[in-house]
């Protein structure tokens, strides 16, 4: 097996993991995020970082992330404007922190 086999196998079961779930009360929702997202949405997400544009990077990664309970996505890019001015900031950091403390480690890919 060559080396990108193992880093996609490995790829593979990182976004086979089961999905985090997502307690929001303020909005009466249970939400999931997915475990992983690919280099080049996390790139974008990177740019906004970088160019200090944190808030907008923020809401991208819960564009990219978010999932209902069927899988599918809660949020679109056509709505990041809408995430960045019109919903509590408080909440959506608190979501961010969640996903970000509970994404699989190496150790917990491993595993599976």
């Amino acid at each position: 097996m060559s080396v990108l086999d193992k880093a996609k196998k490995h790829y593979t079961n990182i976004i086979n993991q089961e999905p985090i779930k997502v307690e929001v009360p303020e909005w009466d929702s249970t939400l999931y995020a997915k475990p992983s997202i690919s280099l080049a949405k996390l790139g974008e997400i990177m740019e906004l970082s970088n160019a200090g544009k944190s808030a907008e990077a923020m809401a991208l990664t819960l564009i990219y992330r978010l999932i209902d309970e069927e899988g599918n996505p809660v949020f679109r890019k056509a709505e990041k404007n809408e995430l960045l001015r019109s919903v509590d900031p408080d909440v959506l950091s608190r979501i961010i922190t969640t996903i970000s403390d509970n994404t699989p480690s190496d150790e917990d890919v491993a595993k599976n």
